[in-house]
This record gives structure tokens, C-alpha cells and sequence, in this order.
């Protein structure tokens, strides 16, 4: 990752391709259920336009649905605080594409972190646990597949 100035803002963009359909994708990275089989235990509710997480605390945090377009566009915000204390609100976009072959590709960009250098650590850190989560998404979608099959 390059560093950007120190008042630039900074942001995560990953990319992958899985198995499946748009649907069972969005079923993937949507839901409760989905997410907490690969990430960690989450609850969703797009009616009420919020979600809920534990990063391993044992604390729950609390987010917003901000944009809901299933099977394609997802868009959740939650605060967060960096390791030196430091607040901000960081947007997580989920879009899902159709492939042939019975694939898709999953972009992901976190924005919203702060804009200072004190924040490199922190979005490196974010990073690698991102592009880990995504490796488990990988593996736990063509699981799903093939059970439901």
C-alpha cells in the first residue's frame, strides 16, 4: 500500500472473484447468517436500515445501512476509533457483478478514514484482516454451493 499525503483521505479498494450467483452472493455478504459464517457474528435488519457486529470483544458495535440494492449494492457506516483514540465513520460499499461461469466479482471500498498520517497504521491494519475475511468468503461460498445443491 503507498502512503498517500498526510491530507489525503484514506481508503481500502479490494477486489475478488467467487462462486455463485448474485443471489448467493448477496446472501453472503447481506445477511446475518451469511456474514457470520465467514467474518464474524452480525445481525442485519434492512428494514429498520442497521446492522450489528462483534470484532471478537465480546462488545457489540452497531452500524447503518445506508444504501440497500440486493443482489448488487450494499452500503453499511459505523463509527470507529483508531488505536490513538481518534473518531471517524467508515463507509463500507459491497458491490457484486455477474460473471459467466457462474461466478461473481465482489469489490469492496472502505472509506473514511481519518486524514492525517496517524491513520496509516490503522488502515494497513484494516486491510490485511479485509483481504483475510474476503479469502474466507472465497472458500465459504462454494461450500454453500455445494450443500444446497
Amino acid at each position: 500500500m503507498s502512503r498517500p499525503a498526510d491530507d489525503a483521505p484514506r481508503s481500502i479498494r479490494l477486489e475478488l472473484e467467487v462462486a455463485g450467483t448474485p443471489e448467493e452472493v448477496w446472501e453472503a455478504i447481506a445477511s446475518g447468517p451469511g456474514i457470520s459464517s465467514w467474518m464474524h457474528p452480525t445481525r442485519v435488519d434492512p428494514e429498520a436500515g442497521a446492522f450489528t457486529f462483534d470484532m471478537g470483544s465480546g462488545r457489540e458495535q452497531a452500524g447503518r445501512i445506508t444504501a440497500w440494492e440486493p443482489p448488487r449494492r450494499l452500503v453499511q457506516e459505523s463509527d470507529w476509533h483508531s488505536q490513538d483514540g481518534e473518531r471517524t465513520t467508515l463507509a463500507s460499499e459491497w458491490i457484486v457483478e455477474a460473471r459467466s461461469g457462474g461466478a461473481c466479482v465482489v469489490r469492496l471500498v472502505v472509506s473514511g478514514f481519518g486524514n492525517s498520517a496517524s491513520w496509516d497504521d490503522e488502515l494497513e491494519g484494516f486491510e490485511s484482516s479485509m483481504e483475510q475475511a474476503l479469502r474466507n468468503l472465497r472458500l465459504y461460498l462454494p461450500v454453500t454451493l455445494v450443500r444446497r445443491r
